[in-house]
């Protein structure tokens, strides 16, 4: 069922085509756009001036803004279109702008911050972890390259709590990379990280934990650990390395 009240629409069925609408995302995002869930991630999209094509709010639960772009689900509509297990009552679809390499390198320079370059890291959550880390520290922009998690999925920008809208987000082959030098995060046999000039940077690229860095040509840097320790989870190397920066380029 759908009907319309005086100042929005009601949706009742699980059915719905908003409802699958929303499903369809979930499973896989359409380019240019971004499923959002909660309402600290659809403000954090709202002020970072992404258009919300369509603003979900479950009955009985507030709006985080006034849009005429909205719709109210029944519980049990919006269960069916939330992908979280214990949902937060409001969900959205925004347009999201998809920069290119160069975009990325440029806003990087203009900020004069190593452009932060994600490698083969599958997690969405360890991806969406560092986009927030990245918004935190203030770096402008970062690179995915293949085998990374999409930033703009569905996990990903919850686990960003949508800090990677505040980011410039670029997919990238390393040929569109090859103007940067960089620094490789290791867990073993760089300079450690007090030594490494990474401020001065193209790039800093992040690997995946299993695999590792998938060039080879890269000067490494080490974040020092307890003896024992092998390594760090890469949102953890991640956070100290970008906040390093962001001390050395505030010192």
């Amino acid at each position: 069922m759908q009907k319309k009240t005086s100042d929005q629409r009601f949706v009742d069925s699980p059915d719905n085509e908003i409802v699958r609408r929303f499903k369809r995302l979930g499973a896989r995002r359409e380019p240019g756009l971004a499923l959002l869930e909660g309402p600290r991630v659809v403000a954090e999209a709202r002020a970072a001036g992404l258009d919300i094509e369509l603003l979900a709010v479950r009955e009985g639960d507030r709006a985080p803004f006034h849009t005429e772009h909205r719709v109210t689900l029944s519980d049990r509509a919006f269960k069916a279109a939330s992908l979280t297990v214990t949902p937060q009552g409001v969900l959205a679809i925004a347009h999201v702008r998809e920069a290119t390499p160069g975009d990325a390198i440029a806003a990087s320079r203009a900020r004069r911050w190593p452009l932060v370059v994600l490698d083969r890291v599958q997690d969405p959550g360890n991806v969406g972890a560092i986009c927030r880390t990245a918004a935190a520290a203030g770096a402008p922009a970062l690179a995915v390259l293949p085998g990374s998690a999409d930033p703009y999925g569905p996990k990903a920008v919850r686990a960003s709590a949508g800090n990677v809208f505040r980011l410039v987000v670029a997919r990238a082959q390393w040929k569109d990379l090859d103007e940067l030098s960089g620094y490789g995060a290791a867990p073993a046999g760089g300079a450690p990280l007090a030594e490494a000039p990474i401020e001065s940077a193209g790039m800093v690229v992040l690997g995946s934990e299993a695999h590792g860095l998938s060039r080879k040509d890269l000067k490494l840097v080490t974040v020092p650990l307890t003896e024992g320790v092998e390594s760090l989870n890469v949102a953890a190397a991640a956070a100290l390395i970008l906040f390093e920066i962001r001390r050395r380029l505030a010192a």
